[in-house]
């Protein structure tokens, strides 16, 4: 089994993705070393860096979200993530994960990127994930926090002496423009997209590979019923990006 280090960029339900990404690396003998990772790349990154497998991890999340992890008060669906977390991790800090994890988050203070690599394990991850709006910015070493994508939402800083290992995984694919009437989600997801992508593309120069399955762009970042779909998109696209490969899996750059 190889390793590498792999980066796992936020998207909502969309970040179910990495599950079905990180299985089909497994199956052909590639396994994280290291994770970085932001909002739902942060969440995934932890909970397989805790020592579950991809597998387990989609079930986890799958029989949370039929309890209704996600319900209409904000405050009340951040807690509920908390809970389910704090149920969930096997291990509470940074030092203690089986596999070293990075977790980004925004300084809503000062401005700019933090990575969380030591500590509590739990408020870095509420942090991380803590849409503007949508959650309660949160707490961290005594500054507030909110969602990392916002500063970059591919964060391979703590990989940046070794990108050239890296395997980027970016799961908000920029759909083609239509004119016309979009619903406020459409727009919104647009906007946020756009204003990643400039510095998606700036993080993922120099890493080894660079995995987006372009049928993402079907999904917005809250439709939880589309869960094992969106697993199975990044699953089945990961393959192809792996078999696509001119000398096996992972050669050197």
């Amino acid at each position: 089994m190889q390793t590498a280090p792999f980066v796992l960029s936020g998207g909502g339900v969309r970040g179910a993705a990495h599950l079905g990404v990180l299985r089909a690396f497994g199956e052909r003998g590639l396994r994280p070393e290291a994770i970085s990772g932001t909002s739902a790349g942060a969440l995934v990154g932890a909970m397989v860096a805790d020592g579950r497998t991809p597998e387990e991890v989609l079930e986890l999340v799958r029989a949370e979200v039929k309890r209704s992890i996600f319900v209409r008060r904000p405050a009340l669906a951040s807690k509920r993530i908390e809970a389910f977390l704090e149920k969930t991790l096997r291990h509470r800090r940074f030092e203690e994960l089986p596999v070293p994890l990075f977790v980004a988050a925004t300084d809503l203070e000062k401005g700019g990127q933090r990575i969380f690599h030591a500590g509590d394990l739990i408020p870095a991850l509420m942090a991380s994930c803590a849409i503007p709006v949508v959650f309660p910015p949160v707490l961290v070493d005594g500054t507030y926090c909110v969602d990392g994508g916002i500063s970059n939402n591919l964060p391979v800083e703590p990989f940046q002496e070794d990108r050239g290992r890296v395997v980027c995984v970016h799961v908000n694919p920029l759909p083609p423009f239509v004119p016309g009437r979009r619903s406020m989600l459409r727009t919104m997801d647009r906007i946020w997209h756009l204003n990643f992508r400039e510095m998606v593309v700036r993080s993922a120069h120099g890493c080894r590979l660079f995995v987006e399955p372009p049928e993402l762009s079907r999904f917005n970042m809250f439709e939880m019923g589309k869960l094992d779909a969106i697993a199975e998109i990044g699953y089945n696209w990961a393959l192809q990006v792996i078999d696509g490969l001119p000398q096996g899996l992972f050669q050197s750059p």
